[in-house]
């Protein structure tokens, strides 16, 4: 049965590598001395690249026979050590080969090795599956990688090349020059594929080596960047860097080390210098939102992201901002003597800075939250904020609505409104005067719309509960019930008008008295 298992070249066969025995025929160690150096033979056949003249078949069951009359160990060590020597010739080739060639001589070199360790391997795998087992020995094919580990890759005269010639591809790369990015990532596949029976040979050859060049090579580069360009300008470079980084390990580096290089990136590029940027003078996070540059502070947010703890000091800015912006709306002469500018300025200010939360930000809980505390900051230091919001209703009441066409428009008009009403800790002070003005507008017939203020006092209800628009709401019924007891009053005025009988000369009078429009309305709230 386990002849059947072997690849077609087991078919093949030669006087070279005839079968020792038949099946249970007794074995001494004269015979098992022949039946190995008829093994080691093909082994070195298989090593010159001439396996097609060998029958597997044939050598299979010679590796059988031994191990079946208990001369495992014989071929196992005998087998170990052909392997060897072997690899010290090939060593040696590598040692002489010149730097410029010596990724490639390696990868033709690591191919070959791999191609003829699968071929022993199948005439050995009746070795593998029971000596191999049954005395916890390392497998044929692994035992390989170990001698090439040992003798090849791992040799001071290759090993210490190997290593300056990947890092040294990388820094070029780095600097913008061509690389063999196929040929990186066969030697990178290889120092993988090397780290069997508990060795990280990727990582002690390559990868702890390749991180800390990368470290120097990024602390030197970012701080010369940050001395010489704009906040701008370096998170343009960082994200670029970072990118390239995640590229690099995309095509040739190994996977394992995407989160440590990322890690690095963002250690060198963001946490070390990320204050400074935020502070530049003229291109740092004040300056960007002073000239209203949301993709800026968009990629600012990307990178900063990467470590959550830096946009702590963004939110501090913008909070610092907001305020001194605030400050000089309420310290501003002009605006503080006309309420429709100065809360046209705060809605403005706050328009302006939604759009940094939504565009640059991604409408962030923690960004939403830094607006909020930054306007109630402001609004709540001037106890004018809660009676000009109500002034600045009433002037859009009487006059701001009529040039609106839509109901969205005016519906928009309206929120603006209300999202300065949410920071108002004296929300009592503003329904006091909020009433008030109601009151004038609804006695004088000076309302643009009163669908837009029954809307108006809906979205107050919503904001604030039933009980603070009760006063309101009951306006409209007053002025409701007013015009019913009008009508009433007309009615019955009109209807009892012709049945009266009057002196004639007192006809003009009543003429007169009847052309009198009158109207009454009463508020109670």
């Amino acid at each position: 049965e386990e002849v059947a298992m072997l690849p077609t070249a087991a078919k093949k066969s030669s006087a070279g590598t005839r079968q020792q025995f038949r099946a249970g025929e007794p074995m001494d160690e004269r015979d098992s001395a022949r039946t190995w150096e008829c093994l080691k033979n093909a082994i070195h056949q298989i090593h010159q690249h001439n396996a097609s003249s060998l029958s597997f078949e044939e050598l299979y069951r010679n590796a059988y026979n031994l191990v079946l009359h208990k001369y495992g160990e014989l071929l196992y060590n005998g087998v170990q050590g052909v392997v060897a020597d072997h690899l010290k010739e090939v060593a040696q080739s590598c040692i002489d080969c010149p730097d410029d060639r010596l990724l490639e001589e390696l990868k033709r070199q690591w191919d070959d090795h791999k191609t003829t360790m699968v071929m022993i391997r199948d005439i050995l795998m009746y070795m593998d599956r029971n000596f191999v087992s049954q005395y916890k020995k390392v497998p044929v094919y692994e035992m390989g990688l170990i001698i090439f580990r040992e003798n090849v890759s791992g040799h001071p005269r290759v090993r210490s090349r190997l290593l300056t010639l990947m890092l040294n591809n990388i820094s070029a790369e780095r600097l913008g020059e061509q690389v063999d990015r196929i040929l990186l990532k066969h030697t990178v596949s290889m120092l993988v594929e090397l780290g069997v029976q508990g060795k990280n040979v990727y990582r002690e050859c390559f990868e702890d080596q390749f991180l800390d060049a990368t470290r120097k090579f990024y602390q030197d580069e970012s701080s010369q960047y940050i001395s010489q360009n704009t906040c701008s300008d370096y998170l343009r470079k960082a994200e670029m860097r970072i990118r390239e980084e995640r590229a690099r390990v995309e095509n040739y580096v190994h996977e394992s080390t995407m989160d440590k290089i990322q890690e690095l990136c963002d250690e060198e590029w963001i946490m070390s210098h990320y204050k400074t940027l935020i502070q530049m003078e003229n291109s740092g996070c004040a300056w960007m939102f002073a000239h209203d540059k949301v993709q800026d502070l968009e990629r600012m947010y990307r990178l900063f992201s990467r470590v959550p703890t830096t946009l702590k000091e963004v939110q501090r800015v913008m909070m610092d901002c907001i305020c001194e912006s605030g400050r000089d709306i309420l310290n501003d002469p002009e605006k503080v003597k006309d309420p429709v500018s100065f809360i046209s300025a705060i809605l403005t200010l706050k328009q302006k800075f939604d759009q940094f939360v939504k565009e640059s930000f991604k409408e962030s809980k923690e960004f939403q939250l830094t607006l909020k505390q930054a306007f109630e900051s402001f609004l709540n230091r001037d106890t004018r904020t809660a009676q000009y919001l109500s002034l600045y209703v009433d002037d859009m009441f009487r006059k701001g609505l009529k040039g609106m066409s839509s109901d969205v428009e005016i519906d928009a008009s309206l929120e603006h409104v209300v999202t300065v009403f949410r920071f108002l800790q004296d929300k009592d002070v503003f329904e006091n005067f909020y009433k008030q003005h109601l009151a004038r507008r609804l006695l004088m017939g000076r309302s643009v719309s009163d669908e837009a203020e029954k809307s108006m006092i809906s979205k107050l209800k919503s904001e604030c509960g039933h009980q603070y628009t009760s006063k309101l709401e009951g306006m409209f019924q007053d002025m409701k019930l007013s015009e019913d007891l009008m009508r009433q009053y007309k009615s019955s005025y009109a209807g009892a008008g012709p049945s009266r009988s009057r002196p004639s000369s007192a006809a003009p009078a009543a003429s007169s008295a009847g052309a009198i429009d009158l109207k009454v309305s009463v508020l109670t709230s």
